[in-house]
């Protein structure tokens, strides 16, 4: 039996109370913790991330909302206090006592940074192995290459993770800026994402409209971040399919949400849906499936980034239909996980997966099994980080 490790998780989750971000932290902390192991999820909001309440619409000193939210769903997976949360803006700590946690990080074998978010304070830094995954392909390497201070950030660990699983390939002619970078993917924990019977409600997704300040020039050529402008070049594809829903759940689409369900589109608002982790894990598990569009700097580099929330869909059985980010190089495509480009592949796309949709089903749950299951997943992790 592998000895157990003390792991200290580092990311954020109080910032971003929200379905999506709060399930990639429960992923890896139950995930970690089912593999035996003594985890303890830190966030620190420093001076630059005054956290969101997404009932109020805004962000302010006020946490509350944030550590509610994270403590019910730790206490509900039987994590009960294993996380801490320190408020720069608030003046004080919760969660897990700072003197327990001082201590538990003087022992921890590993520091798990995910999405190279929170400050790197000496108490987390004491880890035998420091490791940073990058959640944002393309966008991370980007920064690094202009930000000298991004870039020794992500060189003060000893192991650099990314979901970019074409990136250390050097296919893609993003920036290395000297970092050796090490594919990952994101973890499922299977059970939490049961297949449900039926043929679920629709296809659906779950995102944010148009997030600001993340579009990169890459040889001269603008590469947006933002779903938008991706949505605007289908925005007929409802009247292309009759009688098949499609939703468009999204937050910030303000006054395109009108022009869209004018469309067809059944719109929904993603922060309303998201506020509640498990509404947010019940409409993926009784949806039809996911269909949505992938980021244009993923697209035009192949990165081979792969959604968490899609994993999420994959494992509980839903078939996902998405734009393709080269993620074909190391996952099996064309059965339960199905791409498209332009609004008539999408259509085909579509009424490809309905015309044997059970088959598509199971695919989808064979994909997350084989290949997202986050015993298999953070397994490989450790191994990775000389750890197991």
């Amino acid at each position: 039996m592998a000895r157990q490790l003390k792991i200290v998780i580092g990311g954020y989750a109080v910032g971003f109370p929200l379905g999506g971000q709060m399930w990639v932290i429960l992923h890896y902390a139950l995930g970690l913790t089912r593999l035996g192991h003594e985890v303890v999820f830190v966030e620190d909001s420093s001076d630059w991330a005054l956290p969101f309440d997404p009932v109020k619409g805004f962000a302010s000193a006020d946490s509350s909302f944030g550590r509610n939210v994270l403590g019910e769903a730790f206490d509900r997976v039987g994590l009960p206090g294993r996380w801490a949360y320190t408020s720069l803006f608030e003046g004080r700590s919760y969660g897990m006592d700072q003197e327990d946690l001082k201590r538990f990080c003087s022992k921890a074998d590993l520091f798990l940074n995910v999405s190279g978010i929170i400050p790197l304070h000496e108490h987390f830094m004491k880890a035998r192995v420091r490791a940073v995954i990058d959640t944002d392909p393309v966008f991370t390497q980007a920064k690094i290459s202009k930000d000298e201070w991004t870039r020794d950030y992500f060189n003060r660990h000893d192991v650099r993770f990314t979901f970019g699983h074409n990136i250390p390939t050097g296919s893609t002619g993003v920036p290395l800026s000297g970092i050796e970078y090490i594919p990952t993917r994101p973890p499922v924990i299977l059970d939490q994402w049961p297949v449900v019977d039926g043929a679920g409600a629709g296809f659906t997704t779950i995102g944010n409209w148009d997030a600001q300040g993340r579009d990169i020039v890459h040889d001269g050529k603008k590469l947006s971040w933002r779903k938008s402008e991706k949505y605007e070049k289908i925005i007929d594809l409802p009247g292309k399919l009759p009688g098949v829903t499609l939703d468009l759940t999204m937050s910030g689409m303000k006054e395109d949400a009108g022009r869209f369900a004018a469309h067809g589109w059944n719109v929904k608002d993603a922060l309303a849906l998201s506020r509640d982790i498990w509404a947010y894990r019940d409409y993926i598990l009784n949806s039809t499936g996911e269909f949505t569009v992938a980021k244009e700097q993923n697209i035009q580099l192949k990165s081979g980034w792969f959604s968490d929330r899609s994993a999420s869909y994959l494992a509980a059985g839903r078939p996902v239909i998405v734009e393709d980010t080269g993620f074909g190089t190391y996952l099996p495509v064309g059965e339960g996980l199905v791409t498209f480009d332009g609004v008539d592949n999408a259509k085909a796309a579509i009424e490809t997966v309905l015309a044997d949709y059970p088959k598509h089903r199971a695919a989808a749950r064979k994909i997350a099994e084989e290949y997202f299951d986050s015993n298999k997943v953070l397994t490989d992790l450790l191994k990775t980080a000389g750890l197991a």
